[in-house]
């Protein structure tokens, strides 16, 4: 082949070439426009890891090398894209045939000084020709400028030749048209668009900025790359090229270096391994995801400034992403996006353009979320429940909110105490893939006076506390279950209901998010009532996207209610147990969409109860306690648990104010635990206390408790904690049944036995607990009595206790104690070397079980009477 010099023109000649004639317009490419590599008819093939930014495809021919290669667009084969694009590929090759050689390219045989420049207009060779060194194309600061250059035979550039665009010359208005082969040499870069009647060869490193589309030839690459003159990284733009690892902060994973806020983020399809950031602060001007690309997030925050575009997959499992612009920014696309934590703090907001979902917050920090009617989802898995923080900004549109079933403490069917976090939404929407609410019978279970035998049973019940009244067969508090009178009736705001549902399922509540001051208004049947004990309690619930802190509802929050709330967690299908919560003592937060008892106060005909934002967390959080500054009041928590399954637990504190009697706003009533197994104090009033406030701990502080067990077998009491006990007392507990004094804060566990027919009522007058001087009881341990002899028993008038010398010993104190662990006599006497003979003066007692207390030096021993 007979070789030419393109870039042997004198250059004079060049300078004084006129430009192209008058009304010259650019070839339309069509569908050929979006292509950066392209054939009509013939074989598209690459070796290396190529990066084409821009579509590549053939109309007939085969096709291979990708993935090896990397493509940042679309491949058509022979689909309708390439036969419209090899159509319009034909035109333009035939429309550059018709601008006239205005500077026929003279030939020369030696070489002249490089660069050569050419200025624009349209240019022409006749034969095969070389180009080697640098060509430039001035446009003459004429960003509209438009180069043709014609080569009738083939073109070669030699190794490492350029290209090169100066004064506001485009890539996009330079047009080459080659009637034969086209080979790009190694390391040469060459701009603008070729049109070729035959095979288009990129050798490696060979680099083209513009578009290579043939006819009628194969295209060949080996490790090259081809950039659409729209897709050429700029400084504004980086690509990300999957160079060996995931690593977001790697520069040589990116064209132009890892994303700032100034510089657009852009992930193609075909990039694998696709980045991840697990830690550090990443950004990014705008971020696209590719069609099957990917970003994932293990940690660390990336904040885009811009738009959001995901048609591939953007994952999370910890970290945030935060949009902060200044303008209005569109986030989502049609790929999967799925954040762990989401931040607005652009107040111009976001308006989603696809789907969004949300595993741990969304912050509307310091603007709005507009779903832009796309399913925007807060998800609820094992893992947790999201939540959102209206701090500075709400979400409009319709949310999907989940709530998932933990089964830790019941797998399967048991009652769930449910709120909607959202309006606008009914209780059809509790329907989840394997539960279906049943309230068809809602009508007939109302107003039945036997309402458990309805069938089908309902699943599905709110509270109505003015139902005590009714004469139906159920216990006073359970009538205030009511049916809800279809599946299209709404759940309210602020309400709770009784869900009969299977563990580890996820119900989605779909409406408008719950934000600012919500205000219930409670009524209590009249105190005069002869289920006014009964009266007043409300099944509420948390109404917010959040979990909410009851500890922040202040008093005035909450007028003419107790302070006390209590949860339901389920053990079975229709067993479970309540947690309290009052005054600071207790576990106060209410996950997201959980329903809570409080209770309109005795002497009280009505209520308010006002959720504000401010009671809300803004961190995720199931039912962690939220303590922001230490509890130094005196407590004692207990809890009584068989060898098996949940616990019930006992608060007693002591607090200024708080007196031996019930008081609304320091102590919680005791709910029945439908487990069987409860535990509670009583008041001075006859109340059964789950939380008991005591106006302070002292030697003649005593509890007396009641015990509900199941069945019969054997039952454990454990003072898991002894908080700020004063100095001087330790706590303990007396069982009458067996004569035993524990001292919790040496033994905190103490096992007994209950019989069956024991366990067929509370165990009341049993156990007491109690507070006696340290000094003296330091030592003391669970009594065997073993050495203690006492007659009679059962005794009447009197009785005698016979106690053996004890090493070091001098001194025998004994108290009798009733089954309220009252102190009811005392008495002294000296231990010498043969022991101690004691009578105790029983005359005038009461007949009952008591509790013989002996304290020898530093030991003490308990005895159980009998007094009939």
């Amino acid at each position: 082949m007979k070789n030419n010099y393109l870039l042997l023109l004198a250059a004079a000649v060049l300078w004084a070439a006129p430009k192209t004639s008058v009304g010259q317009v650019a070839p339309a490419l069509g569908a050929a426009s979006s292509f950066a590599m392209f054939t009509a008819v013939g074989a598209f093939d690459n070796v290396g890891p190529s990066v084409i930014k821009g579509d590549i495809g053939t109309n007939a021919g085969a096709f291979s090398g990708f993935p090896l290669g990397v493509v940042m667009g679309s491949i058509h084969v022979a689909d309708i894209v390439s036969t419209q694009a090899a159509t319009d590929v034909q035109t333009a090759f035939s429309y550059m045939s018709t601008i006239p050689c205005v500077v026929p390219l003279a030939v020369y045989g030696g070489p002249v000084s490089n660069p050569q420049v050419l200025i624009p207009g349209s240019y022409c060779v006749g034969a095969a020709t070389t180009l080697a060194g640098n060509l430039i194309l001035d446009a003459q600061n004429n960003p509209n400028a438009l180069f043709f250059l014609r080569v009738s035979g083939a073109l070669t550039t030699a190794a490492s030749s350029t290209v090169t665009l100066i004064n506001g010359a485009s890539a996009a208005n330079v047009y080459w048209q080659v009637t034969g082969r086209v080979d790009l040499g190694q390391n040469s870069v060459f701009r603008g668009t070729l049109l070729v009647d035959g095979a288009i060869n990129l050798i490696q490193g060979a680099s083209l900025i513009g578009r290579g589309l043939s006819r009628g030839g194969a295209i060949t690459i080996d490790t090259g790359t081809a950039t659409l003159p729209s897709l050429v990284p700029t400084a504004t733009s980086t690509f990300w090229l999957g160079s060996g690892t995931t690593d977001w902060f790697t520069a040589a994973n990116w064209s132009d270096g890892v994303p700032t806020s100034l510089l657009d983020a852009v992930v193609p399809t075909g990039t694998s391994p696709y980045p991840l950031i697990a830690s550090g602060s990443a950004a990014a001007k705008t971020l696209t995801i590719g069609s099957s690309a990917s970003l994932t997030q293990s940690g660390g925050t990336l904040d885009v400034k811009g738009a959001l575009d995901n048609s591939g997959t953007i994952s999370a499992t910890a970290g945030t992403v935060t949009l902060s612009g200044t303008t209005a920014q569109a986030i989502g696309g049609g790929g999967s996006t799925q954040f762990w934590g989401l931040a607005i703090t652009n107040t111009a907001g976001a308006t989603q353009t696809g789907a969004v979902s949300i595993h741990g917050v969304l912050a509307l920090t310091n603007g709005g979320l507009s779903t832009g009617g796309r399913p925007l989802m807060l998800l609820s898995d094992p893992a947790g429940t999201a939540l959102v923080d209206n701090a500075g900004g709400t979400v409009s549109g319709a949310v999907t909110v989940q709530r998932y079933i933990a089964p830790t403490a019941n797998p399967g069917l048991g009652y769930r105490h449910y709120s909607a976090p959202v309006s606008n939404t009914t209780v059809a929407d509790l329907a989840t893939a394997g539960f279906s609410p049943e309230v068809s019978q809602a009508s007939t279970y109302n107003a039945s006076a036997t309402p458990s035998t309805t069938t089908p049973f309902p699943t599905v019940f709110a509270y109505d506390q003015t139902r005590v009244t009714l004469t139906n067969n159920m216990g006073a508090f359970d009538k205030g279950f009511v049916v809800p009178a279809s599946l299209t009736t709404p759940l309210g705001v602020g309400q709770g209901y009784a869900v009969n549902i299977g563990a580890s399922q996820v119900v989605d509540f779909v409406g408008t998010l719950t934000t600012g001051d919500q205000v219930l208004n409670l009524s209590r049947n009249s105190s005069a009532s002869t289920n006014g004990t009964d009266a007043g309690w409300q099944l509420l619930g948390n109404p917010y996207p959040a979990p909410l802190d009851y500890s922040l509802v202040a008093l005035a929050d909450r007028s003419n209610l107790d302070a006390a709330i209590y949860v339901y967690a389920s053990a079975s299908q229709y067993g479970g147990t309540y947690r309290s919560y009052a005054n600071g003592v207790g576990n106060p937060v209410l996950p997201v969409a959980q329903g809570f008892f409080a209770r309109v106060s005795t002497g009280q005909t009505s209520g308010t109860l006002t959720f504000r934002n401010s009671q809300r967390l803004t961190a995720l959080n199931n039912t962690t306690f939220q303590r922001t500054t230490t509890d130094t009041r005196p407590l004692v928590q207990l809890e009584l648990r068989g060898t098996t399954g949940a616990a019930d637990a006992l608060y007693a504190y002591a607090e200024t104010g708080a007196t031996p009697g019930f008081d609304a706003q320091y102590d919680a009533l005791k709910l029945p635990n439908t487990t069987g197994l409860n535990l509670a104090s009583v008041a001075s009033t006859s109340e059964a206390l789950a939380i008991d406030g005591r106006p302070a701990f002292t030697t003649a502080t005593v509890l007396p408790l009641t015990v509900g067990v199941p069945a019969a077998g054997t039952y454990t009491l454990t003072g898991v904690a002894l908080n700020n006990l004063p100095a001087t007392l330790d706590a303990f507990l007396t069982d009458a049944a067996t004569g035993q004094l524990v001292n919790l804060r040496t033994q905190p566990d103490y096992t007994f036995s209950v019989t069956a027919t024991q366990a067929a009522a509370l165990l009341t007058g049993r156990f007491t607990l109690s507070f006696g001087a340290r000094s003296v009881l330091a030592t003391a341990t669970a009594l065997t009595a073993a050495e203690i002899t006492l007659y009679p028993n059962p005794a009447h008038n009197a009785f005698t206790v016979l106690v053996p010398a004890v090493a070091g010993a001098t001194q025998l104190h004994a108290e009798l104690l009733n089954s309220l662990g009252q102190v009811v006599r005392r008495q002294d006497a000296a231990l010498l070397a043969a022991g101690a003979r004691l009578a105790v003066d029983a005359a005038g007692l009461a007949a009952g079980v008591y509790a013989l207390r002996l304290q020898v030096g530093a030991t003490t021993l308990a005895k159980r009477v009998v007094i009939q």
